[in-house]
């Protein structure tokens, strides 16, 4: 009987598959989908993005893994979980022949006190059938102000060492003023908006713009629009200045709800870029027709816009409606299908709103438009308004426009304005663009990118030199 029990054993052995047969045998190494798992900055005290990787063997055998480990063990700021398995040291895991495990890591920062961003590493070890092998995990920190659910102290000041991250919005109260120095950078969380009901001054240089953004750093959330909320502009607001500044990647850009009784400017608005509007979600304490996905919306308000360029947004670039007093000049309003399907055009000036209710809101409207584009992918891109209960003014001259209707045409250019490369948000012109020195001299002597204008000025927030 022992025989048999021997002979059936060696039977199972033998039919065993090669896979599941482990090797000791130190030629047996893993190899790994990659050597350095890096993380792009991540603020302090808040977890990073989850990274993964996968560990191989190749050879035709199993092997054991008798031990994956943090170097820093658990003093570690960085985090692995091995097949499910949380570290920072494991034992004992095994990887059939021809087959991988993943690794998964994270990282959490511990605050260092330091303005300069700072580099945290540590290492995955492994060590199967003696041989040693390590994965290289790298992230860089940065402290940063954090703000909550925050109704900012009158006459606040915001400056350029630190990064701010906004976590469920902030306010500015009203008779209250924000103030950002040039080089400051914003970084809001998802859900989170800049409430203004005071005044806002946030003015940058060309070589120290401001920035206004998501808090993910991966890639995948590089240039994608509804990461964050955008600024929100309130009735009583007013005297608010943005310059050389950069919007990015929010539901929308800028909301102007600021109606009052003079035509005097709520938002002077200069060399500023706002691209990547839309998402999802409405736009909360204002009301249901605050849909994400516009660049500009301003309600019954008064702006003056100069060298500024919106571009990709879900619906408009830029709505004017209900009435309201606006000048664009040397814009650049550009709209295509790259990030999601359209159907409304770049522009809309009108001079009513339909209300929930179906009732009509009127007010009169003022447009000045000179020296600026407005084209996308659409047939028509610009769609006007009138209501004959209010007052309409509509002067568009000496631009480029995309548009069907002839009273919009005359005065203009309709032809291609020919950007470089709009899918990779270079709305800057070819030497053959028709905006090339057919621009009209109103004193604005730089662009969008502070470079000097000539003496005969291109069309759109761009100049080009030759």
């Amino acid at each position: 009987m022992r025989y048999i029990l021997l002979l059936f054993v060696v039977l199972a052995f033998a039919c065993q598959p090669e896979e599941e047969k482990f090797t000791s045998d130190a030629s047996a190494k893993l190899r790994f989908s990659a050597d350095t798992v890096l993380f792009d900055t991540v603020f302090t005290s808040l977890g990073s993005v989850t990274k993964r990787f996968r560990a191989y063997n190749d050879s035709k055998n199993a092997v054991n893994i008798s031990s994956v480990s943090l170097a820093n063990g658990p003093n570690s700021q960085f985090s692995i979980f091995v097949n499910g398995l949380a570290g920072p040291s494991l034992e004992n895991i095994r990887i059939l022949g021809g087959d991988s495990i993943l690794i998964l890591a994270e990282v959490t920062i511990n605050p260092q006190d330091e303005d300069l961003p700072f580099i945290v590493t540590d290492q995955i070890q492994f060590n199967t059938n003696g041989n040693a092998q390590d994965v290289d995990l790298v992230a860089w920190g940065q402290d940063a102000n954090f703000l909550r659910d925050s109704v900012l102290m009158c006459n606040t000041t915001w400056t350029a060492e630190r990064p701010y991250v906004i976590y469920n919005s902030v306010l500015v109260n009203e008779g209250c003023q924000l103030t950002i120095e040039p080089g400051t950078k914003v970084y809001s969380h998802n859900g989170s908006f800049i409430f203004i009901a005071g005044t806002l001054s946030a003015i940058g240089t060309a070589d120290e713009r401001i920035t206004f953004i998501n808090d993910r750093f991966d890639e995948s959330f590089k240039n994608a629009p509804g990461q964050w909320g955008g600024l929100i502009f309130l009735q009583g607001s007013d005297n608010n200045q943005i310059n050389y500044a950069d919007i990015r990647n929010a539901n929308v850009g800028i909301y102007l709800g600021t109606p009052d009784d003079d035509t005097d400017p709520d938002l002077i608005l200069s060399n500023t870029r706002i691209e990547n509007m839309g998402g999802n979600s409405v736009v909360p304490s204002i009301d249901s027709l605050v849909q994400p996905g516009y660049g500009i919306l301003a309600i019954s308000s008064d702006l003056q816009a100069t060298n500024v360029l919106v571009n990709n947004c879900q619906i408009n670039t830029l709505a004017n409606i209900a009435g309201g007093n606006y000048d664009y000049r040397h814009c650049t309003f550009g709209n295509f299908s790259f990030d999601f399907f359209r159907r409304d055009p770049s522009v809309v000036f009108s001079n009513n709103l339909v209300l929930g209710d179906n009732s009509l809101l009127v007010s009169d409207l003022s447009v000045t438009m000179s020296n600026s584009i407005v084209w996308g992918s659409l047939r028509e891109e610009l769609l006007t308004s009138n209501a004959e209960e209010a007052g309409y003014s509509l002067t568009l001259s000496n631009n480029i426009l995309r548009t069907q209707t002839e009273a919009l045409a005359s005065a203009n250019i309709v032809e291609d304005p020919k950007f470089l490369d709009p899918a990779e948000y270079d709305y800057s012109l070819d030497t053959l663009s028709p905006a090339k020195d057919t621009g009209l001299d109103f004193g604005i002597t730089t662009d969008l990118e502070g470079k000097m204008r000539d003496s005969q000025p291109d069309i759109g927030a761009f100049e080009r030199i030759e």
